[in-house]
C-alpha cells in the first residue's frame, strides 16, 4: 500500500514504463470521512468484477497472463484498508507484479487495460500534495510543522519548537497603567517587554531561515496579527510567508484540527496556481506559442514542444489513432470492444501527459470547465 507521499520521480518514470500485456489500472472514488461505509466495498468489488470480465473478453491476453493477472487483482485486494481510505484508490496489476496507490484527490470510476498503468491521477494528486511548512505562532512557544496534502507533522528538529527565554518576574505584575484607559508613556517594564517579544521573534526567525533554505517550500503562518506583523518584520526574506491565518489559540491543535484551519489557505493557494497557469496561457496567446485541443496537443507534445501542459481534471478521451501515432480520431461510444483494436486508445489524455512529463514539460491539472472553450487541453509551446 502506498501513499502519495512516496511517488518519487524514479517511481513514476517505472510506473510509465511498458508493461507485459495485459497492464490493468483500477481507479475508483472512496469515502474519506465515513471509511467504514459498505459504499466503497461494494464499489471496489463491483470494478474488480468489472476488470475480469474485460480479461476474459480481452482477445490480446493470453490465458496464462490472465490468470496471473487477476490473482495479482485479488492480492490487491486483500491488501487494500479502507479504514484508511483517502479520496481515492487506485489498483495496478500486470503479470508478476501489482500496487495499491491511496490518492488525496476524488477520481471516476473506471478500468483501463492497456500495455501501461494508467497515471495521470497519481501525476494529479502529487501535484495537489505539494509539501509546504506550518509556522504556529504564540507567546509560549513556536511550532514547526512539515506538511503534504491534508497531512501534517510536526517538527521537533532544528531548535523547533522554540520557546522564549524565561520573562523577568516583574512582567507578571501588574504595571503603573494597568487600570489606565487610553494612551500613557510606555514605561522602561514594558520597553523590556516589548524587546524580549523582538528577541523571541528574532530566535524563531534564525531557526526558520534554515529550514527554508534546505528545502524550500511555501510558508504558512498562523498567531495573531500582531505575532504575524513582527514576524514579517523581523524576516530577511521578503515574500518568504505564503499565507496568513490570523487565528489565536492555534499552538495547541492536532494535526487534523491545524488541517481544518489552514483549509481556506490551501484553496486560496490551489486557486493561486490555477490563475498562474492561465496567466501563462494567455501571454502565450499574444507571443503567438498558445496551442489547445486534442489533434494539436497529440502533435506537439510528441514533437518535444510543449513547455506548460493544462488539463482538466477529469478530462478523459477514447481515441483511434491511426499508424505511427498520427491524428488521433475521438470515439464517443466504440462499437466493439476497446482491445479488439490496436489503434484504439482507451485513455488518450494519460499518454498526453507521460509523453509531457518525458519532454520536461510542465504538467497542471485544473478544475473541470475551465478550458472548456480550448477543448479541455491547452498548451504552452516552446517554440
Amino acid at each position: 500500500m502506498m501513499d502519495i507521499g512516496e511517488l518519487t520521480d524514479e517511481t513514476l518514470r517505472d510506473l510509465r514504463r511498458e508493461r507485459p500485456y495485459p497492464a490493468v489500472s483500477l481507479l475508483l472514488p472512496t469515502t474519506r470521512r465515513a471509511p467504514t461505509s459498505t459504499e466503497d466495498q461494494v464499489r471496489l468489488r463491483n470494478t474488480v468484477a468489472e476488470a475480469k470480465r474485460r480479461l476474459a473478453d480481452d482477445p490480446k491476453a493470453s490465458r496464462s497472463a490472465r490468470i496471473d493477472v487477476e490473482a495479482q487483482i485479488d492480492a490487491a485486494v486483500k491488501e487494500v484498508d479502507l479504514a484508511h481510505s483517502s479520496d481515492g484508490l487506485l489498483i495496478l496489476a500486470a503479470p508478476g507484479e501489482h500496487q495499491v496507490w491511496y490518492l488525496p484527490r476524488t477520481v471516476p470510476q473506471r478500468v483501463v487495460v492497456s500495455d501501461t498503468f494508467l497515471t495521470r491521477n497519481l501525476v494529479a494528486a502529487r501535484l495537489s500534495e505539494e509539501p509546504y511548512w506550518v509556522l504556529v505562532l504564540s507567546e509560549a512557544e513556536t511550532r514547526l510543522w512539515d506538511g503534504a496534502g491534508d497531512h501534517l507533522v510536526e517538527t521537533i528538529a532544528n531548535g523547533f519548537p522554540v520557546r522564549p527565554s524565561l520573562p523577568d518576574h516583574e512582567d507578571a505584575l501588574p504595571g503603573a497603567n494597568f487600570d489606565k484607559v487610553g494612551s500613557h508613556a510606555t514605561t522602561a517594564r514594558e520597553e523590556a517587554h516589548v524587546e524580549r517579544e523582538r528577541q523571541y521573534t528574532r530566535t524563531v526567525v534564525g531557526a526558520l531561515m534554515p529550514v527554508l533554505d534546505r528545502e524550500p517550500r511555501p510558508l504558512y503562518v498562523v498567531g495573531l496579527r500582531e505575532q504575524i506583523a513582527l514576524l514579517e518584520k523581523l524576516c530577511p526574506r521578503p515574500g518568504a510567508i505564503t499565507s496568513r491565518t490570523e487565528q489565536g489559540g492555534a499552538i495547541g491543535l492536532s494535526a487534523h484540527a491545524l488541517a481544518e484551519v489552514l483549509r481556506p489557505a490551501f484553496e486560496e493557494r490551489r486557486a493561486a496556481r490555477q490563475g498562474e497557469v492561465l496567466r501563462r496561457l494567455s501571454d502565450a496567446r499574444g507571443q503567438k506559442r498558445f496551442t489547445s485541443g486534442l489533434d494539436e496537443i497529440w502533435q506537439t507534445v510528441r514533437q518535444g514542444r510543449v513547455a506548460l501542459l493544462a488539463v482538466e481534471d477529469h478530462y478523459q478521451i477514447t481515441a483511434r489513432v491511426d499508424g505511427n501515432g498520427g491524428h488521433p480520431v475521438r470515439l464517443e461510444e466504440p462499437a466493439e470492444p476497446l482491445t479488439a483494436d490496436p489503434a484504439i486508445r482507451e485513455d488518450v489524455v494519460d499518454e498526453i501527459v507521460e509523453a509531457a512529463l518525458d519532454n520536461g514539460a510542465d504538467v497542471e491539472f485544473v478544475r473541470d470547465d475551465t478550458l472548456a472553450e480550448e477543448d479541455r487541453l491547452a498548451a504552452v509551446l516552446r517554440y
